[in-house]
């Protein structure tokens, strides 16, 4: 009769545990769902009001690693260099024509090695060369562009 009721408790306590897991992760679960759809209608709020845009922004560190910042939010009138500073930490350097990156995320220095910037043309599904500095490049809604690591 003992050992019966030590299999009763030890069931009891157990089918006890499993309802407060289940309640517990119901409970998480749900707040996952509700921060994750204020979190859309607030990005959605601000594109609405068009003080910000989405960019999509890759880096290349010329070593095989990419890093991709997609969907990246910027003021509206922001360059691909603030642009840049929002998602990274780049060394740069001003002169009297713009600014010039001399690293990013501690990546940069290496002889006969620079950053460039590239704008990707869906049209031609290829990427182009930055036409100007990057502090003078005003970036568009949705556009797609990256910085890489490139050794001449």
């Amino acid at each position: 009769m003992v050992g019966k009721n030590v299999w009763m408790w030890t069931t009891l306590v157990l089918v006890c545990a499993l309802i407060m897991v289940s309640y517990t992760t119901i409970y998480y679960y749900n707040e996952y769902q509700k921060y994750q759809s204020l979190y859309g209608d607030t990005l959605e709020e601000l594109k609405r009001f068009r003080n910000y845009i989405f960019v999509n922004i890759l880096i290349d560190y010329g070593n095989g690693t990419k890093e991709w910042h997609n969907e990246t939010l910027v003021p509206l009138g922001a360059t691909l260099f603030d642009a840049t500073r929002i998602i990274s930490e780049p060394n740069y350097t001003k002169y009297s024509f713009g600014v010039f990156i001399t690293s990013i995320n501690g990546v940069g220095g290496d002889p006969n090695h620079y950053w460039l910037w590239f704008i990707w043309n869906s049209t031609s599904k290829s990427w182009e060369p930055g036409p100007v500095g990057c502090d003078l490049y005003i970036l568009s809604e949705g556009e797609t562009l990256s910085w890489v690591y490139t050794k001449f």
